[in-house]
């Protein structure tokens, strides 16, 4: 995964503990170099995941323990020279998919269709960006962090956006429904439009109770009497419009007039790239620098057990 290898120095560290080591064997100190970088990558690894969630906003449990290291027990009994010893850190071949763009030396680009929430969609062109606010005053989504949603909560928005904009699947909690604009729509030359995306469909009500509804609200806030009238009449009820239809038969059907109850509100913005910061990166070079630094101390601790292990056989 590009920009997740560091190089760390540790020649100084092996150097000045060699010497002290070749009294018991040139074979004991390889060993103790492969068992001091061991550790050198657990304590990386460790301490970088005690800073996923300073990273991140709202990491999973999978993005929490997506770093994981490899202990060879038998490359620490077979290791006959320095430059055999290793220490192995990765990412899960899972996490890695998302992570990568977490890490590197500049700004990372995710094309469509590479990983996402858009697999859910029809449309595999685009990057889905949740609109978190949106999401939750609509149909109760709460996003996990800034701007990630589970996937059974894309996966229903995106069946009700395929279900059309009149269609009777297409209704959630509240009657809200759901429908996309693309670049190019009539729509977005809407002033509720503000993109193209996935928008939520506001609830609707036949006109006389979208009236109702308004004085409702008159009656809960304080209006001038002389506006309140203005406006109470402006959306009297004497008059309720209707539309009408031809039915089967060629019979024409009148009924009352739809209207929405508010505004539609994006839920999801539709752009061609995303683009992220390796937020990553300076937290992993950061704790594995700070990990190399301990290899000396693991060094002399392993000459100090060679020590004490050789005085208590009486050598």
């Amino acid at each position: 995964m590009a920009g997740f290898g560091v190089t760390v120095d540790l020649a100084r560290a092996v150097r000045d503990a060699q010497r002290e080591f070749e009294a018991f064997g040139l074979d004991r100190f390889p060993r103790a170099v492969q068992f001091a970088l061991t550790g050198v990558a657990i304590d990386a690894t460790n301490t970088f995941r005690d800073r996923v969630p300073e990273i991140f906003h709202g990491p999973n449990k999978l993005t929490r323990d997506a770093l994981r290291y490899n202990v060879d027990k038998d490359l620490l009994g077979r290791v006959t020279s320095v430059d055999e010893a290793k220490a192995d850190v990765f990412v899960l071949p899972l996490q890695s998919s998302w992570l990568k763009y977490a890490f590197g030396d500049g700004e990372n680009v995710r094309q469509p269709g590479d990983v996402g929430i858009e697999a859910y969609f029809g449309d595999q062109n685009s990057i889905r960006v949740p609109v978190g606010q949106n999401l939750s005053s609509t149909f109760g989504i709460r996003t996990r962090g800034k701007d990630k949603i589970a996937g059974s909560d894309a996966r229903r928005i995106a069946a009700m956006a395929a279900a059309g904009y009149k269609s009777s699947g297409n209704f959630g909690p509240g009657g809200w429904g759901v429908f996309e604009v693309k670049p190019g729509d009539k729509a977005m030359n809407r002033g509720f439009i503000s993109g193209a995306g996935i928008y939520a469909r506001p609830p609707r009500a036949v006109v006389t109770e979208a009236r109702s509804r308004v004085r409702d609200k008159l009656d809960r806030t304080r209006v001038r009497k002389k506006d309140r009238r203005n406006v109470e009449n402006r959306y009297s009820l004497t008059s309720a419009p209707t539309t009408s239809f031809t039915a089967a038969g060629g019979r024409t059907v009148e009924v009352p007039k739809v209207v929405n109850q508010g505004v539609p509100r994006m839920l999801f913005l539709s752009t061609g790239a995303a683009r992220y910061k390796p937020v990553a990166q300076g937290a992993w070079l950061d704790a594995m620098t700070k990990a190399a630094e301990t290899m000396p101390d693991r060094l002399a601790r392993e000459l100090t057990d060679r020590l004490s292990h050789k005085a208590s056989k009486g050598r």
